[in-house]
């Protein structure tokens, strides 16, 4: 049974109108300020829709409608917003300080964009103080403006965000040449944007779960990828950054200081896609350990950059084997768990001294029933609710309902108790499910596998696959003891019914249990009918075999007596002959 959602037939009010009373353009924008039903991340503060409406009511009352609530619509799309702005910024910022010159753009219209990016972040810098935060060790939302601004001045983003966010271009729109040192504190400003990849990360989290993005996985990796190319680019950037600052921006203008690498074979006038090229190369190289002769190194700043590039690189290595190792380890956790089960099984069966063949038949047990994936089901189940616990039982049973023939004439609640009641049992080849001639207490329903079905003199009947059940006979006929003996020819997973569940579940629908009563008839009268034939068929193989017997002991005694005469006769002709001399 798949779940459904609600579809209410209720009138509902309009939102805007029912908070304010009127729909206007300004009611429906303070609408998405407040807290939105659809949130996923509702789930994490409050329990029920009159909780939510409860922080909207509060919002509204305490006269915060301005502000903006962390769970509103406008924040969801905010946020998507802000990955976007950041990750344009921590690409932008160390491209900008590296390369950008007032003789040459980095491309057409390039000051604009990075004029706007900065103004751009002096609007987020608003928007954050103008949003609230959750007070983590109350999980409550705090919507007061007071604290809204001294929380987010108290946190180290509010000096990153404000100094990287001065245009490094603004000056050149108001001065012809700006004063060197200016733009060197400016670019110096600018790097610690790169704080906000925190941020980044945190955000892409909230935005996956926004989407319902389940794949933790593939949320990991992505991030890892992100955040080890930002790295890889900004230590690439770094390598022409430092050198420009010493040679250019803290040194006298009239009297460059060009004795670094980035002043050799003209490459400082080159375009900023042929030195970033080189300094990709020569940043990659150092993170490798890989020593360059093409970019000689003679003044303390460049040594202080290639140390700080080899050691950088280390970092990221480590890091990506870390993220790699970890990635795995969580692919394959439940696989790891299920080895260290049977780690501790072999050494039971060792301890035990259980032979041989009982220990392979243990192993092959443990991988059929958890398929290499251990996890512990019984717990699992005890923590669902009831609701789930019976929708997960139908799903699992699902091809079994759909192959058993009577559970169509079952109503679906009946179907529910009756799949809650099953047990599920596993059994290996050559296993016996049941044995002829004994009183069996329960209903079987193959899952999947096949067994062999023998009468009591051991003639095999059929064989019963995937969806057929047995033992009914035991369960309509009073005192009848099995007439069939029911073993496994493969890895065979049943489903077992008892019979107090089977007079609950089925005894009580009549036309399902005159089903199977007419089945156990008819199944009875077959194997006492097979059963017969079979032993006459052995009576007579006997008979047979007994009268050659007999005839053949019968002509070798004729012949020993035959002989026994002709040896008397024989004899009696010595003696007279005997005499007669």
């Amino acid at each position: 049974m798949a779940a459904s959602h609600h579809a209410c037939l209720l009138k509902r009010q309009n939102e805007s109108k029912a908070l304010f009373g009127k729909i206007t353009a300004c009611a429906n924008l303070r609408t998405l300020f407040l807290i939105s039903s659809t949130n996923p991340l509702n789930a994490d503060y409050f329990r029920s829709k009159p909780s939510m409406e409860a922080e909207k009511k509060r919002q509204i009352e305490t006269k915060c409608m301005t502000v903006i609530h962390p769970l509103s619509t406008f924040r969801i799309w905010y946020d998507i917003y802000v990955v976007i702005l950041y990750l344009c910024n921590l690409v932008c910022k160390p491209l900008d300080a590296a390369f950008a010159s007032k003789q040459r753009e980095l491309y057409s219209g390039y000051r604009i964009v990075s004029i706007t990016l900065d103004l751009l972040c002096w609007v987020d810098i608003l928007v954050n103080f103008n949003t609230g935060f959750v007070v983590a060790k109350r999980k409550k939302i705090e919507l007061r403006r007071r604290l809204i601004a001294k929380h987010y001045m108290s946190s180290p983003f509010f000096v990153c965000d404000v100094l990287s966010s001065l245009p490094r271009n603004l000056p050149y729109l108001f001065v012809d040449r700006p004063l060197k040192w200016i733009l060197g504190i400016i670019n110096i400003f600018g790097m610690l944007k790169f704080a906000r990849i925190f941020t980044v990360i945190t955000l892409i989290n909230r935005t996956t779960r926004y989407f319902q993005f389940k794949n933790t996985t593939g949320r990991f990796l992505f991030n890892s990828f992100m955040v080890t190319s930002i790295l890889i680019h900004w230590v690439s950037c770094m390598q022409f950054i430092v050198p420009r600052l010493v040679g250019r921006y803290f040194t006298d203008p009239d009297r460059p200081d060009e004795r670094s690498w980035i002043y050799q074979d003209g490459l400082y006038r080159r375009n900023w896609k042929f030195k970033y090229a080189h300094c990709f190369f020569k940043g990659s190289a150092e993170m490798l350990g890989i020593r360059l002769d093409l970019y000689p190194i003679s003044i303390t700043s460049d040594y202080i950059v290639s140390t700080l590039t080899y050691w950088a690189g280390k970092i990221i290595i480590f890091s990506i084997w870390i993220v790699l190792v970890v990635a795995m380890l969580h692919a394959r956790s439940m696989e790891l768990k299920f080895y260290e089960v049977i780690n501790q099984l072999d050494e039971y069966m060792k301890q035990k001294q259980l032979p041989l063949n009982l220990r392979d038949k243990i192993t092959k047990y443990y991988d059929f029933r958890f398929q290499r994936l251990f996890f512990k089901e019984q717990m699992i189940t005890n923590l669902l609710s009831t609701n789930l616990r019976r929708e997960v039982n139908i799903h699992v049973c699902k091809s079994l309902i759909e192959s058993v023939s009577f559970f169509a004439d079952l109503p679906s609640d009946e179907i529910s108790r009756l799949v809650a009641r099953l047990i599920s049992e596993i059994f290996l080849p050559n296993d016996t499910i049941i044995q002829s001639g004994t009183y069996s207490n329960s209903m079987y329903f193959i899952s999947s596998g096949t067994v062999a079905v023998y009468s009591h003199s051991g003639k095999e009947i059929c064989h019963l696959q995937d969806g057929a059940y047995f033992g009914v006979v035991t369960m309509v006929v009073k005192n009848q003891k099995s007439i069939s003996t029911i073993v496994a020819l493969e890895t065979t997973k049943v489903y077992r019914l008892k019979r107090r569940d089977f007079e609950r579940c089925l005894m009580k629908n009549k036309a399902v249990f005159n089903k199977l009563v007419s089945e156990a008839e008819v199944w009875l009268k077959t194997v006492l009918r097979i059963e017969d034939d079979y032993k006459k068929k052995l009576f007579q193989q006997n008979y047979a075999t007994g009268a050659n017997e007999k005839n053949e002991i019968g002509a070798n005694e004729k012949n020993e007596i035959g002989a026994n005469e002709k040896n008397e006769i024989d004899n009696s002709k010595f003696e007279t002959i005997a005499l007669m001399n």
